[in-house]
């Protein structure tokens, strides 16, 4: 646990189930770059993780372990295990693709239910001894402590969803897990979701009222980002008069239905009969990840094809920055940061148009998920013509310059939310 001096403006109890360095994906960004964010507009966060916290990554960051009287002590890594995926999910998912099936979704274990369970048999305790006005919370693995933490201080829940469990699962969604989002977000007093397109969705779906639910979009943090990378020799071109760098197409993010990598290693396939020189890049792991593979070998392409695994740090950066182009190829992507990212970068990114992201950046190509011949004739377009590839990056940068992108804005929107469930406290507890 760390400390920070005491800060002026709203105070607010946030639980999340990842965080740097503890990260599997998206939620983890999302996260950190709200609280940056919240501390940057004099919000002050006690953000509550379920592993052991010894040191907080931003220094006016308030980090709690939730380690206490039940031992809890969950570490997050880039692995299957992830909040969308189980130990029993993993097996299974890995003995079917081995059978050659593919899976929609995954069934959740017993282990991953335990763990929130424990969670949430904390956070009473720890919203009786921290200092709060509102409590927040992040997708369903969280909502239950969030009540737990309610019911002890009173104070206002407002539930940030991310995604839903059809976003993640489509037919195979988890029932219980479905319950468990529908019963957190009608129990909250306000929801917080990151795209009009999962405003839809929660309403639609999940029965949410529309009245209680913010739609707040992402932005993007514009800090640390290198301005050029080293080209590894494997994607520099050998022969006489090649480019010093070969064309690279990127994909990265969980390899799981939802994210459609299955439809990427299709266009792959497509763009190396027009581009014999490219290479393309899956960056990522998950239970589909045995299926693209033996995939890319029945296609022919399985030599220009690198599987780089879970990647995090450094290493997202210098992809995004070797990348020509990045292809985000989402059957279900209720925001999509990896669109932002790779527009920061200034690398080109293709995008779903049914994408969350989409909804607010206009400089860049956007297709139907499974139109793999759109892709294709997109991607090549861009490998080709350089002047049309710089322009789309120029144009994307200068648009996600802009204050509606920045940490700040989604901050302000989710402060307003705060404020929504009802008045602040003159001294919290």
């Amino acid at each position: 646990m760390s400390s920070t001096a005491p800060r002026s403006g709203m105070r607010v109890l946030m639980f999340g189930w990842e965080f740097p360095p503890f990260q599997a994906g998206g939620l983890a960004t999302a996260t950190v770059g709200l609280v940056k964010g919240l501390l940057r507009t004099a919000v002050d966060v006690t953000l509550v993780v379920p592993f052991h916290a010894e040191q907080s990554p931003l220094p006016a960051l308030r980090l709690v372990s939730a380690d206490g009287p039940a031992d809890l002590v969950v570490h997050r890594v880039a692995s299957p295990m992830t909040p969308y995926g189980g130990v029993a999910a993993y097996a299974e998912a890995q003995a079917a693709l081995a059978r050659g099936e593919r899976r929609r979704g995954a069934v959740y274990g017993a282990d991953l239910f335990a763990e929130v369970e424990r969670y949430a048999g904390l956070a009473g305790a720890i919203a009786a001894r921290e200092p709060h006005d509102v409590i927040d919370t992040h997708d369903w693995i969280t909502f239950a402590a969030g009540l737990a933490a309610r019911r002890v201080s009173g104070k206002p829940l407002v539930a940030h969803i991310h995604a839903t469990e059809y976003d993640r699962a489509g037919a195979g969604a988890n029932p219980e897990i479905l319950r468990r989002e529908r019963e957190g977000m009608l129990a909250a007093d306000r929801v917080v979701a990151n795209s009009h397109a999962l405003k839809r969705t929660c309403v639609e779906r999940l029965g949410i009222p529309a009245a209680k639910i913010d739609v707040v979009h992402w932005g993007i943090d514009g800090d640390g980002f290198p301005a050029r990378v080293t080209v590894p020799p494997v994607f520099r071109g050998h022969a006489p008069g090649a480019r010093a760098k070969v064309p690279v197409v990127l994909f990265l993010g969980r390899v799981t239905w939802q994210k459609g990598p299955d439809y990427f290693i299709e266009m792959a396939a497509q763009v190396a009969r027009f581009e014999p020189a490219a290479r393309f890049v899956v960056a990522g792991q998950g239970d589909m990840l045995p299926w693209v593979i033996r995939r890319a070998a029945e296609l022919g392409i399985a030599d220009r094809v690198h599987f780089t695994g879970g990647v995090g740090g450094e290493d997202v950066h210098r992809l995004y920055r070797l990348a020509d182009v990045c292809v985000m190829p989402s059957v279900s992507e209720p925001f999509g940061l990896v669109a932002l990212e790779s527009l920061r970068h200034g690398t080109p990114c293709i995008m779903p148009r049914t994408a969350g992201v989409a909804e607010v950046v206009r400089h860049a190509f956007k297709v139907d998920f499974w139109d793999i011949q759109a892709m294709t004739n997109q991607i090549v377009a861009l490998l080709r013509h350089r002047a049309l590839r710089e322009e789309l990056a120029l144009n994307a940068r200068r648009e996600l310059a802009s204050p509606r992108f920045s940490l700040e804005e989604p901050a302000r929107l989710t402060a307003q939310s705060y404020r929504r469930t009802r008045p602040p406290t003159a001294s919290a507890r």
